[in-house]
């Protein structure tokens, strides 16, 4: 009896870890969340008609090709490097379970490993979305400028498309950069009227 109450519990505690809300930031998650004042952000874009999310002010959308629906970085110098974002998107042979998120967690790690050969310091870790639980994978690779830059992958299960919000900024400087990217990914949602 006592055992099935504490399994219970824990069960419960669990659930409340993937509520449907996204933090503000500051709360919590710094990787995800989003900002109380967000002036440095445009209003939120809609995309295909089927998801709206909102991105940085000032940095240059380029048109995806492919499963890459865009691409946005940062107004730079010539030659320097900064952050960058991207949306990718595939479709998946049925919904998601979020009782299997765990699972997706480790798999979509275990795909960006074997991608990125020079990829170090790897990890996954399900978070609370907007639209449901989703998978933050993060690591470390050789960047262009010579120094190592950080790589966050939000993998967002929403019916059967599982997009991909990837945001690249310099290692050194990511403490920058994460509120940014929280605040992003926190914003992706699906559109009034879309799946």
């Amino acid at each position: 009896m006592i055992r099935t109450i504490t399994q219970l519990v824990v069960i419960g505690l669990m659930g409340l870890n993937i509520s449907a809300h996204p933090r503000a930031q500051g709360a919590t998650d710094p990787w995800y969340g989003l900002q109380p004042k967000p002036q440095n952000f445009d209003e939120p874009k809609v995309f295909t008609g089927t998801f709206q999310i909102q991105l940085p002010k000032g940095w240059h959308l380029a048109p995806g090709h492919t499963n890459t629906i865009f691409s946005i970085v940062e107004h730079t110098k010539k030659w320097e490097t900064l952050g960058s974002i991207t949306l990718e998107y595939y479709s998946l042979p049925d919904k998601v379970d979020p009782a299997v998120m765990a699972g997706v967690a480790d798999r979509e790690r275990k795909e960006v490993e074997s991608h990125e050969l020079s990829g170090k310091q790897f990890s996954s870790a399900v978070k609370s979305g907007r639209v449901g639980p989703l998978v933050l994978v993060q690591y470390d690779r050789p960047g262009l400028s010579g120094s190592d830059d950080h790589v966050a992958q939000y993998s967002i299960p929403v019916g059967q498309t599982m997009y991909r919000l990837i945001c690249i900024a310099p290692t050194a400087s990511v403490e920058k950069y994460r509120p940014v990217f929280a605040h992003v990914a926190a914003s992706f949602q699906p559109a009034k009227g879309g799946s």
